[in-house]
């Protein structure tokens, strides 16, 4: 369970595509600070949808540096 609680009354619209299942928590928490999370979600959809690289191939890899950083994310 988060420290911050998160918030519903989200108003950014919802992630959609492979691997949003395990940011949908993140992201209803960072709403407390809604400019902060609007340039993280741009941050990040840059990040995971440009690009030469599959998307399915990025998110593998972001398990993976998870998974070896110990890390839930």
């Amino acid at each position: 369970m988060p420290r911050i609680p998160p918030r519903d009354d989200d108003e950014l619209a919802p992630l959609t595509g492979p691997g949003t299942a395990t940011m949908a928590l993140l992201f209803s928490i960072m709403a407390q600070r809604p400019d902060i999370a609007k340039q993280s979600r741009h941050l990040l959809e840059t990040t995971m949808r440009a690009g030469t690289v599959e998307p399915e191939l990025k998110e593998l890899l972001a398990i993976r540096v998870s998974q070896v950083n110990h890390c839930h994310y």
